[in-house]
């Protein structure tokens, strides 16, 4: 019987990155609203989104291909 060589637990190999980029194809909508007077926060969150970048300032993006990059977390 051969043993198994055991890694060390690593609590980061469970964390993954989604941006709003990795999302917006299943939100097509979003695609037509101006940002710079509607909340993006507000609008992800109805869709069980929540944006965990410190960096995004609401109403600061008219188009939200500028918001791409912004990390969102799934709300459960």
């Amino acid at each position: 019987m051969n043993k198994k060589s055991k890694a060390p637990f690593d609590p980061n190999s469970f964390d993954s990155i989604t941006t709003i980029g990795n999302i917006i194809d299943n939100f097509p909508k979003l695609l037509s609203m101006d940002f710079s007077k509607i909340s993006l926060n507000d609008e992800l969150t109805r869709l069980n989104y929540e944006i965990i970048s410190s960096e995004y300032k609401d109403f600061e993006y008219s188009n939200i291909k500028e918001c791409f990059h912004y990390e969102v977390d799934k709300i459960v």
